[in-house]
Parts: structure tokens; C-alpha cells; sequence
């Protein structure tokens, strides 16, 4: 069995799902996603029994109808939705999208800053709301805002946090600040790394090598607090089955633990067993 935590798919019809696109770097991949039947299909192919549809901020910014349609019809599938934290009606939809198997909230560092998930008064409703509904909440931030996450699992210690592409940080450089900070998120219990395509790529470029990259990350977190994603639809013209081989790849390092980054520890954290 195989959990890809991590893919993005647009709706192909834009009347029901129109898009409100908000600018991002190589969002080109919008125009030519699949939708949820073509990726089923992929799957099937790949082995993958479960995946993570990601709210793609840049085609829907917060309006998460696409990707509640999606999970509501196909148990395979569930989501992970974005919501503004500083909208006042935020806690009533935040309890309708709950009825359409989302499992978790992504908090993205754009347009609002980091810092203002944790601070304000006003968002702390959030983290409550997603504690008492039993979400997950992923982080999506800077590598400059990777502290902000640790700020957040001390002021909220029963909630779990997932780290989205490992906060961009350049893992291969461990005297960079950004690595230290992320690699000393693992003194929180609450705190898992999300390790996508995009994560795995950046360590080959440096280090030309696949197969060591996993050992450093569960040297410091261990490997029941990694998780796997594509990342698919937006690794740009390769297919699916060459990002489900690349992680198992990376994963092969591992050895006997290699199956709870890939499966096993996001059944447990998402709780993938009831859908």
C-alpha cells in the first residue's frame, strides 16, 4: 500500500469550478492538470491506494468546492483545504468542509505572513476549531518563517503539524539557518515532514544522490514522523509513475522503515482508515 500526502488537480469543468487564480511562480501546470478520473486511473497503475488532493491555492486561492466535490464522491481521495484565518465566518465553514472529508487545513504563508497564524487574536479560533474536529493542519511557509512553526507547536502541543516540502529549506546545507531551524522542529512531538518531489529533486541536484537523503531527516525526526508526496500535477511533464518510483527510491534507504513515510504513518496521521 502506498499514501501520496501531496497532489494538486484542477477541475475540468471551469463553469461548475471556475478558477480565481492568484499569481504564482510556474503555475502553468493549471492549464494542462488532469482531473480526479484521469489521476484514479494513475493510481490504480501505480499502487497508490490512497492520496491527499491539496487545496492548489494558485487555481482556487480558498474556495475549496473543487476539491470537497472530489473527496465527497471518491473514497480513495481525501482533502486538505485552505481557509483565510482571519475570516470572521471561517469557524461555520471551517465545520461544513469537515462533511465533505476534508481531513486537514494547509496554512499558507502567502499572502499572510506567518507570523500571523500564531499571534493574532484572532485567528486562534483556527487552531482550536481544527483540534476539536480532529484536522491535521499543514504549514506552507518560507524558509524564513520555519521558527514561526515551532512557535506554534508550543502554543498548541495537541495538535498535529506537517511541515509542507520540509519549509523549502536546502537540507543539503546543514550550516544554513534555515536547515538548523528545520531540523530542530523535531523537539516538538507534534511536528511531522512532509517530503515531496520537489524536496527529493533539490538534495540530487546537490548531492547527486538519491538514497541519503531520508537518513538525514529521520536521523533527526525519526522515520514515523516523515511523509511522502508527488506533488503531481504541478512536477512539470513527468509522469506519475516516475514520481511514485522516486519516492520509493529515496525510500529504499530506510530499509525495513521505509514503508511508514510512504504509507503507514499518514493511514495513522489523517486517519485514512475511516474513508
Amino acid at each position: 500500500m502506498l499514501v501520496d500526502t501531496h497532489i494538486h488537480l484542477i477541475g475540468s469543468d471551469r463553469k461548475k469550478f471556475p478558477l480565481n487564480r492568484f499569481p504564482h511562480p510556474g503555475d502553468e501546470w493549471i492549464d494542462s492538470s488532469p482531473d480526479v478520473l484521469e489521476y484514479l486511473t494513475m493510481m490504480e497503475e501505480t499502487g497508490v491506494s490512497k492520496a491527499l488532493l491539496i487545496q492548489p491555492h494558485a487555481a482556487y486561492q480558498t474556495d475549496n468546492r473543487y476539491i470537497c466535490s472530489v473527496s465527497s464522491k471518491h473514497s480513495e481521495v481525501v482533502s486538505i483545504a485552505i481557509v483565510n484565518p482571519t475570516d470572521p465566518d471561517g469557524q461555520k465553514s471551517l465545520r461544513q468542509l469537515v462533511k465533505n472529508n476534508v481531513r486537514g487545513l494547509r496554512l499558507f504563508s502567502i499572502p499572510t505572513p506567518a507570523e500571523s497564524w500564531i499571534g493574532s487574536p484572532e485567528t486562534s479560533w483556527l487552531w482550536h476549531e481544527a483540534q476539536k474536529q480532529g484536522l491535521v493542519i499543514s504549514v506552507c511557509v518560507l524558509p524564513s518563517e520555519i521558527q514561526e512553526i515551532g512557535r506554534c507547536a508550543e502554543k498548541y502541543p495537541d495538535q498535529m503539524i506537517v511541515v509542507d516540502h520540509c519549509g523549502f529549506a536546502p537540507i543539503h546545507d546543514v550550516t544554513n539557518l534555515a536547515t538548523q531551524h528545520l531540523l530542530a522542529l523535531s523537539q516538538f512531538p507534534n511536528i511531522i515532514l512532509k517530503v515531496t518531489t520537489l524536496v527529493i529533486d533539490d538534495w540530487i541536484k546537490h548531492t547527486d544522490s538519491v538514497s541519503s537523503l531520508f537518513p538525514v531527516l529521520a536521523g533527526s525526526f525519526g522515520s514515523e514522523r516523515l511523509v511522502w508526496g508527488s506533488d503531481f500535477a504541478q512536477t512539470k511533464n513527468r509522469t506519475y509513475k516516475s514520481l511514485v518510483d522516486l519516492g520509493l527510491t529515496a525510500m529504499e534507504s530506510l530499509g525495513s522503515s521505509s514503508e511508514a513515510p510512504m504509507a503507514s504513518n499518514a493511514q495513522r496521521l489523517w486517519g485514512l482508515d475511516r474513508s
